[in-house]
């Protein structure tokens, strides 16, 4: 618990999030009903896992592997690759396409309005972790502005 304390608040907020979504893809995000004629109509339960689920479930997967290995392994990553870039990147993706998938989605159920709040708090997290490291790369944009200066 310890190690997981000293963790920049974005990465605990993905490495919370992100796995629950994953999980969350496992339950109902849709009820469809379904009409049998004169046997009546069935409300059908369907879970997350279609085309768009899919492609919800691998972008999960791997903003967290890629979180994980950087914060919790000693693999060397390549430091020509920007890596807060690309979790920005994958974390942005995942809230979209959640949310594309709830709009698509014919009869979504209520419960998946918070599965897509888990999509847009992995989204949330890496933007954090992202801006926090642009931060310490460029310490001017740290300093509040405070008026125009001249340059001279």
């Amino acid at each position: 618990m310890t190690t997981f304390k000293a963790l920049s608040r974005g990465t605990q907020i993905v490495l919370v999030a992100g796995p629950l979504l994953f999980v969350s893809l496992f339950f109902t995000w849709q009820n469809v009903e379904v009409d049998y004629g004169p046997a009546g109509i069935a409300t059908l339960p369907l879970d997350g896992f279609d085309a768009w689920g899919l492609l919800l479930a691998l972008l999960v997967l791997s903003t967290v592997t890629i979180v994980v290995i950087r914060s919790f392994t000693t693999v060397e990553m390549s430091e020509d690759v920007p890596w807060d870039k690309v979790i920005l990147g994958l974390g942005v993706a995942t809230a979209a396409v959640a949310v594309l998938k709830n709009l698509t989605d014919a009869g979504s159920s209520w419960l998946s309005y918070g599965y897509v709040a888990l999509a847009i708090a992995v989204a949330y997290g890496s933007y954090v972790d992202w801006a926090a490291s642009r931060r310490a790369g460029r310490p001017l944009l740290a300093q509040k502005r405070r008026g125009i200066r001249s340059a001279a």
